[in-house]
């Protein structure tokens, strides 16, 4: 689906009304598409197929994934709920099993949805800390990206790429 937001006026990932948006970054550098993601199943083709990649991007997909689990689940126990969460988790985790920030942040979202005591506020906790994570990376990136500016000049070209070690 083509969007009239230009690709400098949209975060790459995004909660909006129980569904994630994000860049397709499989159509780039040639064409400027959203995909919306409404089930886990989705978000795990998303991040598996690359439509999503990027280590920080991956993680904020990650936390949102559960999200997702979360507000579309009809469980009215927590024990039923979380174990919807972990069948999600497990989903999510099989995508890219050496993406670090994937079950980092599976991991954190997890551990806030243990400290609810009710559905709804495990539902609550689970949408709050995907969010939180994904605030804090954008966070990050801008002042990455702050602390680049400094060093360019107009004119001057830069290549990225991305090595793990």
């Amino acid at each position: 689906m083509m969007h009239t937001e230009s690709f400098f006026t949209f975060r790459t990932i995004k909660w909006e009304d129980g569904e994630v948006v994000t860049i397709d970054q499989r159509a780039l550098p040639h064409e400027f598409k959203l995909l919306k993601i409404r089930t886990v199943e989705e978000m795990a083709d998303a991040i598996k197929s690359m439509a999503i990649r990027g280590a920080p991007a991956i993680g904020s997909a990650a936390a949102f994934g559960l999200a997702l689990a979360a507000y579309r689940s009809e469980k009215t126990t927590l024990k039923d709920l979380m174990d919807d969460l972990i069948k999600a988790y497990r989903v999510l985790a099989s995508t890219r099993p050496t993406a670090v920030n994937l079950f980092w942040a599976l991991d954190r979202v997890i551990s806030k949805a243990r400290e609810a005591e009710t559905v709804e506020e495990a539902k609550k906790l689970i949408l709050e800390e995907a969010l939180a994570i994904w605030k804090e990376d954008y966070e990050v990136n801008r002042r990455i990206g702050d602390y680049g500016a400094e060093l360019l000049e107009d004119g001057d070209r830069v290549l990225t790429h991305c090595k793990w070690l």
